[in-house]
């Protein structure tokens, strides 16, 4: 009889830490964490080869942080079904585990199909909340509250070490990452990975957070001034529930001994706060209509650019401040910045 498994499928939740799916799926027998490669994802228009060798980053980190676990995770380079099919062919697949997401169209359809599969399979998909979007909201007066309650209640701990690992011989993995030869990365792009999370966001907190306020206004200023932990946040390599929590022991500690800090940190971390916030409020609103992905959020810019009856002079416009060569150097600094 093939051995039974308890899938935990990685997703934009790259961490051991603060890990309900991991952490769930670890009570209930063998563990076998995966990420996928989805080509029907990564060829789309939202990722570049910058972002897939950052993700790689982050999956080397997070194969580690699994191997202190006994744990070894598996990459594919086919489909989501196609994956789980390639994986219930070699094993019974008892439950399936992930954090929920809120993405593009792309994700949204690949978790339909995941939703019919195990279904049709008769396996239980249990999804976890891992930020302040709230699924199926009903009141969104009530949204503020949620968040609240999430970001104040205690970090999931990481399974122990006696969490049952997987004998993976019986199945033939595809190891080689789905990377878009045809594109180059970008050498001056942030590193993936926990540890690249946990320091920047630790000399953030720290120090540079008193140039928050003003600083993140200003083209030159704000490449310092901000917190930078945005891409980390996404691929969920820290959780926001974590990020918050350090920010308040944070004001805590400044409260307790304000000599030690600069000058204007406990402005910069309460506007960072309220950002925080903000990240997951907008958030909500793609949750809640994600038809906002192909249609304008208010009416009254439908048709306000259509470049199939612009003029040749409007068009030319477009390019240049598309490429920076507008001949306004701030606009131009900042495009250059942006690329």
């Amino acid at each position: 009889m093939k051995p039974l498994v308890n899938i935990v499928w990685f997703k934009r939740d790259l961490r051991v830490q603060d890990h309900a799916a991991l952490f769930e799926a670890s009570k209930l027998g063998v563990v076998l964490p995966m990420y996928c490669w989805d080509p029907n994802l990564w060829n789309g228009e939202d990722y570049a080869t910058q972002h897939q060798h950052f993700v790689k980053e982050c999956l080397n980190a997070l194969k580690r942080d699994l191997s202190n676990l006994g744990l070894t995770l598996l990459e594919f380079n086919t489909g989501t079904i196609e994956t789980l099919d390639l994986i219930s062919n070699a094993y019974r697949i008892n439950t399936l585990h992930s954090h929920e997401e809120t993405g593009n169209d792309i994700s949204y359809t690949i978790d339909k199909s995941v939703a019919s599969w195990c279904k049709s399979q008769e396996i239980q998909w249990f999804e976890y909340p891992q930020n302040g979007v709230v699924r199926r909201l009903t009141n969104r007066d009530q949204w503020a509250a949620h968040w609240e309650k999430r970001m104040a209640s205690p970090l999931v701990p990481i399974p122990t070490t006696s969490i049952i690992a997987l004998n993976a011989h019986a199945l033939k993995e595809d190891q080689a990452t789905y990377i878009r030869q045809a594109q180059t990365d970008k050498p001056l792009r942030q590193k993936g990975g926990r540890d690249e999370a946990v320091k920047i966001l630790h000399t953030f907190l720290n120090g540079r957070a008193s140039r928050y306020r003003g600083g993140i206004s200003s083209p030159l200023s704000s490449e310092c001034a901000g917190s930078r932990i945005s891409p980390y946040l996404t691929w969920g390599v820290i959780s926001m529930r974590e990020v918050v929590q350090s920010l308040r022991q944070q004001k805590i500690n400044i409260q307790t001994n304000p000599s030690i800090y600069p000058k204007g940190l406990m402005a910069g971390l309460a506007g960072f706060e309220s950002r925080l916030h903000w990240h997951c409020h907008f958030m909500q609103k793609l949750e809640t209509e994600p038809e906002i992905e192909f249609q304008n959020l208010h009416p009254a810019f439908n048709d306000l650019r259509d470049e199939r009856y612009a003029s040749a002079e409007a068009q030319k416009r477009l390019e240049a401040w598309r490429s920076g060569q507008t001949g306004w150097p701030l606009v131009d600094a900042c495009m250059a910045m942006l690329r």
